[in-house]
């Protein structure tokens, strides 16, 4: 045996270096992928390494561990939706959520790269687009070394969302681009093989669509003064309801291009299904506009708090109205209190039951990402915990609707007991939960728009 192994075998973790202990779990994950078979050990050492690096900052590193063991376990299962599947992407969020600058930036990028990696693989690739670009920039890092690469195969899973063959062409070009110079600055020999043989895929891909002159696809912008700020503002920050943002935020022409219109025999559902998506649309723009405007004022101004708060609470909305169209677009006949995003996937509308067989027999992928991004809105049902952003998020959702919030600017505001404290939010966090209500709501009508899309095709 190697000195890994016998490491790995031991009944004596603690004689060992962490740098070891890591070693020889992820010698151990790799044994579990190639065999099937869980090594008898594994759980142990996992356990100490939580156990050993408990409040310290590489504690993250044993829940990577441990999480990458749950990827494993729910290979071999029927169902998409396991609870191993949810447990790892419940720790992923907790991750994120609890650990954004408080870790060292080599842990920090190592947790984004690898819930990027799970998001892409659940359908989720505008989100897992999104956490890769919160990665921080450390020389010699393993992890950041891979960003570009790892922005490539999300693209890749993107462009699958794509109705036309010329918008996915596109997408596979930059995915191909991406691969191919992550194939070449990629240090680790692991992983220019890894995305040497993703570049494969993704040029297969493209030989499939065929000959598609995308340099023809020129995108003007006649925008200027302060609506060229807005819209440059909404790029960057992807809030266009735009396939475009997420393949050439920079040179994309700047508008929302989200569109339904019905096709079938059912001319008077056709025109009650389009006007609901153009409410929606239209719903959606006006609250990102006045989040923009928010954050224009002065952050002494009381209206700019207000006016986020406004944005924030309000926003929540989008993502039933979101599941009342999935309601009617499948016909499923839910009363409108029961039709919301938290219960429409469910028989009888309940968490504890089974899937419906529109979304447990779905081979429409785009549908799967909208439930799995109501997870991180709403909560796991097969989870015995939560992840504290999502419990915060509902929280002060509610506070907001039945009571009140009071936004603080300096530490002496802070009360130390008492009622208020759980009703105060620093004006740091209102900003970052407002934008990040909007791009999920954002995300969550993309996801929508590329659902029905599909089932048309």
């Amino acid at each position: 045996m190697t000195n890994l192994q016998e490491i790995a075998q031991s009944d004596n973790y603690g004689q060992f270096e962490l740098k070891e202990l890591y070693q020889a779990t992820q010698l151990l994950l790799q044994e579990f992928q190639k065999t099937k078979t869980e090594p008898e050990k594994l759980n142990d050492i996992i356990g100490h390494l939580k156990e050993r690096l408990q409040g310290q900052a590489a504690y993250p590193l044993a829940i990577l561990l441990e999480s990458s063991q749950l990827g494993i376990r729910h290979q071999f299962q029927k169902d998409w939706n396991s609870p191993m599947k949810q447990r790892q992407l419940f720790l992923f969020e907790s991750l994120y959520f609890q650990y954004r600058g408080k870790v060292p930036p080599t842990v920090w990028n190592q947790i984004c790269l690898n819930y990027a990696e799970v998001l892409i693989y659940v359908g989720r690739s505008i989100d897992g687009l999104h956490v890769l670009e919160q990665m921080v920039e450390a020389e010699n890092d393993p992890s950041y070394q891979r960003k570009e690469a790892e922005r490539g195969w999300g693209l890749l899973f993107y462009s699958t969302f794509l109705p036309d063959k010329e918008n996915r062409a596109e997408a596979l070009h930059k995915a191909r681009e991406l691969l191919s110079e992550g194939t070449e600055s990629i240090n680790d020999a692991n992983g220019r093989a890894l995305y040497a043989d993703r570049l494969k895929l993704a040029q297969k891909m493209l030989n499939e669509i065929g000959p598609v002159d995308v340099t023809a696809n020129y995108k003007p912008n006649f925008f200027e003064g302060r609506e060229k700020e807005y819209r440059d503002w909404c790029a960057k920050h992807h809030l266009l309801l735009n396939h475009d943002n997420e393949v050439d935020p920079e040179g994309m022409m700047k508008l929302d291009t989200l569109r339904y219109r019905y096709k079938g025999a059912d001319k008077e559902q056709g025109k009650f299904l389009e006007a609901f998506m153009d409410s929606l649309i239209s719903e959606f723009t006006a609250h990102r506009e006045k989040l923009f405007e928010a954050l224009e004022m002065e952050p002494a101004d009381p209206m700019r708090n207000e006016q986020l708060k406004s944005v924030y609470r309000e926003s929540f909305s989008l993502f039933n109205k979101s599941a009342q169209f999935i309601n009617h677009y499948y016909q499923l006949e839910v009363k409108n209190q029961l039709a919301g995003m938290q219960r429409i996937w469910f028989e009888d509308e309940h968490p504890k039951n089974e899937l419906k067989p529109f979304l447990r027999d779905t081979k429409n992928g785009a549908l799967k990402a909208l439930y799995w991004l109501s997870k991180e809105i709403y909560g796991y049902e097969r989870s015995e915990s939560q992840n504290l952003g999502m419990i915060r998020a509902l929280q002060l959702r509610d506070q907001m609707e039945r009571s009140f919030v009071q936004v603080i600017t300096k530490q002496e505001e802070i009360a130390a007991t008492g009622e208020l404290r759980k009703h105060q939010m620093t004006q740091a966090e209102l900003e970052r939960m407002a934008l990040s209500t909007v791009f999920k709501a954002r995300n969550a009508l993309m996801y929508l728009g590329f659902a029905v899309a599909f089932e048309k095709k």
